[in-house]
This record gives structure tokens, C-alpha cells and sequence, in this order.
């Protein structure tokens, strides 16, 4: 990977790179800014204040329940494709929908909840979210002449139309800047729907350091708003792999085919293990051991019809049942980029309203067309020295159209599997992977 393993702060160029995110002053430009980007797009920015949102532990434990369900439920879906790998990130698409779901009712609304595990909290959801995003901004560290940094850097923006501005709902803005730390961005988004396009997606590329260079790949002929989550993740291994010991070996694909692959091996290095009737499972830590990357490893020949029975709570149940012990770890290095228009799956899932009853949107702008597109794509690196991870969403609305170790576990992870990057505290499922192929790159 070439990165390097330090802190790097999302700041970027000026009013275009500032992203809010609740517990942090606005970054850059004071509320009603006019700025003038390089892009030649004009338009006012207002960063307001976020508040500091509380949530209990029994609220979070349902919201990992809530990350779980949303994370297998669009495996499902987005496995139906075809596709070898399928990632998503059920932390940025649910704090995307968060926001949209503060100013929804209706039939959307119920949808969305039932869809997004917002049911079990309801009004609740948004200090949830807002103290899940406020923990991991509380693993950022620096790094020191012993240790390498960790990064994980969120943004929320909020771009709204000059032709529904004035009919935005006061009370929503204030609800998702307490518990998201939105930025609004208000232009003329119809004069040149292309350049729209392009510049939200250099917001979003600045954010995630480039892993997300193209999220919004089309929009409708009329936009009205874009609601944008981007976070980043950049972190080290507690225990990092010898590069030198990586070698080529065979993987079994989830198609059952063998192909070649770079195959890490760190001797013994301490972790959590687990093991099932069908499945065995491995948590490897970073350097802040809160957070750690699960990978479970169904039995040989038995990818398939593992994924077919997984839930939601059997995976809380794998991650629940890992305990600590000393591993000797073969795990493939991956680059896995993955773009998903989201439209098709959560329909399938139920969400078919939003899509289509604009009225339920009134609380957030009266007029507002209903939702047009949900973009959804995700990044992850894993290497020698780490993990390096983006996600971004971007919800359209418009019209178209001590002594030395003894192994107590060995695992080879040679065949397909599934990666979980979570966060044990802040009981959150930031990434979540079908690894079908390492060896296919996109």
C-alpha cells in the first residue's frame, strides 16, 4: 500500500475540504459564508456548532444489533449479482439515512426504519449515531517515535438547491447539525447538473483521500438536495505482518475456482478466535485494540451455504463468541474497491416509498421531489502494515428523470471469506466484505 502510517488530518483546500462532524467546531468557514470554489460553483456554506450527543450502552448494543442485520440483509441483495466481492458499510449508509429519517414520515419513514434498524430507537437513532461517530473520532492519534498514528476522519455535507432553500425546515437542519455535525451547501445545483456532479465528488474524494474518486456517477434533470456521508480510516496493525514472509499461494474463490494470491503470514501474534459447527473466525487488532478486523472463515466448500443462513444476530453471536489467544495467522492481502447504486437492492429490501412519495420528505423542504438514487461505494486495503478504508453515501432527491508465544490456534485464510471491521466500544460495524477473489482488485 503505498501510504503512509501516520495521522493525517481532513482538511484539504480550503471552504471546498471542510467536512463537520458532531463534537468539532466548524472547521473553515463561519455560518453564511459566500465562497467561491475553484470549480467556478458559488454558493453559501454554513457550519454551525454541533452539539454533544449521548447514547446509552443498551443503545448501542441495538444499534450493532441494527449494523449486523443491514450488513447481511445487503449481502443478500448485492450478492444476487453475481459479483465476487460485495462490501458495504453499514456506519456511513444508516448516518446517511439518519439524517434523511429525522425529517421523514409516513410510509418513508416506517420503510426506512424497518429497512435501517432505526425502529428499534426511533427518534433515538440520532444521538445514537451521533455518540457512535463521536468514540471513533476518539481513536484519532498521533503518531510517535514508538508508535504509527491512527486516522478516522468522518464528514457530513449537506447540498440543497437554491429553488427549495427558503422552504428547508428550520427544525431539521438544527436535528441533524446537533447530532451529525452537518455542513449545508447551498448553489444554484441545476445551472450545470454535470458540474453538480463533479463537485460533489471532489468534496467526497478529498474526504476519503482519493479511494472515493467517483461516487455520484449520474444525477436526475431536476436535483434538489444531496445528502453526503464520507468517512476514512487509516490504521495499523498492533502486530504487523513480515513482508517478507508474504508469499504467493492458492485461494479458493467463492465460486469454487483456485486462483493465485499474495498471502500474508505474521507468525505468532496475539488475537481473538472462534470457532462454529460450519465456520471459524479470527479478530485481529490495530493499534488501538477497540478497534480490530474480524474475518471469518467459512468450512472448506461451505461459502455458499454459510452465507445463505447468515443473520444478523449469528454474526453479533460470532463476534460476541471471539476470545483471546495467540494466532498463527496466513491472511491474503487486498485491494477491494466497490460502487453500488442502491436503488434496485433496498427496494427489495421494502424501501419502496421513498422513492416515490415525495410528500413524506415535507419535513425537511415542503415541494422536495422524493428520492432519485442511493450511491454507495467502499474501499479497503489490507497489507503488511494495516488497513486502509473509505466508504461514501450520497442520497439523491430529484426528478429525471513477555515469553515467546506458542500458537494456541493456526488459521489459513485460503479460501473465501467475510471481513467485519467494527469497533468494540463504540458497538459499530464500520466495513463489512465478502472477500470472494483478493485477487480481483475492483
Amino acid at each position: 500500500m503505498a501510504t503512509r502510517w501516520g495521522l493525517r488530518l481532513v482538511l484539504g483546500g480550503g471552504a471546498l475540504a471542510a467536512g463537520c462532524v458532531a463534537g468539532q467546531a466548524a472547521p473553515e468557514q463561519p455560518d453564511g459564508d459566500t465562497v467561491d470554489y475553484d470549480d467556478h460553483i458559488v454558493g453559501e456554506l454554513a457550519c454551525p456548532e454541533a452539539s454533544d450527543p449521548h447514547a446509552s450502552d443498551a443503545e448501542l448494543a441495538l444499534n450493532l444489533d441494527a449494523d449486523a442485520q443491514v450488513a447481511v440483509d445487503l449481502l443478500g441483495v448485492l450478492g444476487e449479482r453475481g459479483d465476487a466481492n460485495v462490501m458495504v458499510s453499514p456506519y456511513s449508509l444508516r448516518t446517511a439515512f439518519g439524517q434523511v429519517y429525522a425529517g421523514t414520515s409516513g410510509q418513508s419513514r416506517e420503510q426506512i426504519a424497518a429497512v435501517l434498524g432505526f425502529d428499534t430507537l426511533d427518534d433515538r437513532i440520532h444521538d445514537v449515531l451521533g455518540e457512535v461517530q463521536a468514540n471513533l473520532l476518539a481513536r484519532n492519534a498521533e503518531a510517535t517515535d514508538y508508535e504509527p498514528g491512527l486516522v478516522f476522519a468522518p464528514a457530513n455535507r449537506t447540498y440543497i438547491d437554491v429553488g427549495i432553500a427558503d422552504s428547508v425546515v428550520p427544525a431539521w437542519k438544527q436535528r441533524i447539525q446537533d447530532a451529525y455535525g452537518v455542513c449545508f451547501e447551498t448553489f444554484d445545483m441545476n445551472a450545470d447538473v454535470e458540474a453538480t456532479r463533479q463537485h460533489v465528488n471532489h468534496w467526497v474524494a478529498e474526504q476519503t483521500r482519493d479511494q472515493i474518486p467517483n461516487l455520484v456517477k449520474f444525477l436526475p434533470e431536476t436535483v434538489d438536495m444531496i445528502v453526503v456521508n464520507a468517512i476514512y480510516l487509516e490504521a495499523s496493525w498492533a502486530t504487523p505482518f513480515d513482508e517478507a514472509a508474504t508469499r504467493p499461494g492458492d485461494f479458493t474463490t467463492f465460486a469454487g475456482a483456485t486462483t493465485q494470491v499474495e498471502l500474508m503470514h505474521g507468525g505468532v501474534v496475539p488475537g481473538k478466535y472462534a470457532s462454529g459447527e460450519d465456520w471459524e473466525a479470527v479478530a485481529l487488532p490495530y493499534t488501538d485494540s477497540r478497534l480490530e478486523l474480524v474475518v471469518i472463515l467459512p468450512a472448506q466448500g461451505q461459502a455458499a451455504a454459510f452465507e445463505a443462513e447468515l443473520t444478523g444476530a449469528r454474526l453479533t453471536e460470532v463476534f460476541a463468541a471471539l476470545t483471546y489467544t495467540n494466532l498463527d495467522l496466513t491472511l491474503p492481502k487486498f485491494d477491494v474497491r466497490v460502487s453500488n447504486a442502491l436503488r434496485t437492492p433496498l427496494t427489495a429490501l421494502g424501501m419502496t416509498a421513498p422513492f416515490a412519495n415525495a410528500a413524506d420528505f415535507a419535513g425537511i423542504a415542503p415541494g422536495m421531489h422524493a428520492i432519485f438514487e442511493v450511491f454507495h461505494d467502499v474501499s479497503m486495503i489490507v497489507d503488511e502494515k494495516g488497513t486502509e478504508a473509505a466508504a461514501a453515501t450520497a442520497i439523491v432527491f430529484g426528478e429525471d428523470g513477555g515469553e515467546e508465544p506458542v500458537a494456541d490456534v493456526t488459521v489459513r485464510v485460503d479460501r473465501s471469506f467475510y471481513v467485519a471491521l467494527r469497533d468494540t466500544e463504540a458497538r459499530s460495524v464500520l466495513f463489512f466484505a465478502r472477500v470472494g477473489d483478493p485477487s480481483a482488485a475492483q
